[in-house]
């Protein structure tokens, strides 16, 4: 009798340790162009996960047909009201070549294949962009999104400060950024992605990701695309999800 009473103590005191380890699972990028499959693969994620998940929404329509385009509103609609958490990526995320930008935003711009929206430019049109991207979604969402997420993780001087302003959450590369009491307080977090990898370092970087989640310390980020679906397969992904679930709790940024 007191054997199990000691090996109940020392279950509870793994739990009570494990809940003080949480992460961040998030789908980017979900859009008017991919939300079809996008929406059965998020779904999906959530099931192995145990509940819903956070969701980097595109808000931009661009030449969508208007059939399109209420389609995604419903389905964007639905998961508003299922409990998942929208965070704004961009206003279309490709970026607009005709603005200038720092020579750090044109390296990023390069390196991303121009879809870092956000880098190097400006405060004037970093605000302006920003007010886009939260009329866009204004115009086809409902709700208040919890943040926002430049696309790719690039930003400039600027971003950080004027996205806090608007939103209550915003992320980079290293970490996740909220006002306290007019200060920023930053939640050190690990950006484990997998989409701009080559092929074959996927099962490295997927190790790297499992393991790093194991270690105490920060609130790290799972982020999946569409591509990692065909690229590391839905059956691997799913199983690292339900195994991260067990080394850590999954929350959402507005659980921070």
């Amino acid at each position: 009798m007191e054997q199990n009473k000691d090996i109940a103590d020392i279950q509870a005191a793994e739990a009570t340790f494990q809940k003080k380890k949480k992460f961040i699972l998030c789908y980017h990028s979900f859009s008017v162009n991919n939300f079809k499959k996008a929406s059965v693969q998020i779904r999906k994620l959530a099931e192995a996960a145990g509940s819903p998940i956070s969701i980097a929404v595109i808000p931009a329509f661009g030449a969508a047909p208007e059939s399109e385009a209420e389609q995604f509103r419903e389905e964007l609609d639905k998961f508003v009201k299922e409990g998942y958490e929208i965070m704004l990526h961009g206003a279309r995320h490709r970026a607009d070549l005709s603005l200038n930008r720092s020579i750090a935003g044109k390296l990023a711009l390069l390196v991303s294949n121009n879809e870092a929206e956000f880098a190097g430019i400006d405060e004037r049109f970093t605000q302006a962009l920003l007010k886009r991207s939260l009329a866009l979604w204004k115009a086809h969402g409902n709700g208040k999104p919890s943040g926002f997420i430049p696309p790719v993780w690039f930003g400039n001087k600027f971003l950080k400060e004027q996205a806090l302003e608007i939103f209550d959450y915003y992320e980079d590369f290293h970490g996740i950024y909220q006002k306290v009491k007019g200060n920023i307080k930053k939640t050190n977090s690990a950006t484990l992605s997998f989409s701009i990898l080559p092929t074959p370092i996927l099962g490295i970087a997927q190790t790297y990701a499992c393991l790093r989640m194991l270690l105490p310390g920060g609130v790290h980020r799972l982020v999946f695309h569409d591509k990692d679906f065909r690229t590391i397969g839905e059956k691997r992904i799913l199983n690292m999800v339900r195994y991260i679930s067990t080394l850590r709790e999954k929350i959402m940024y507005k659980d921070l």
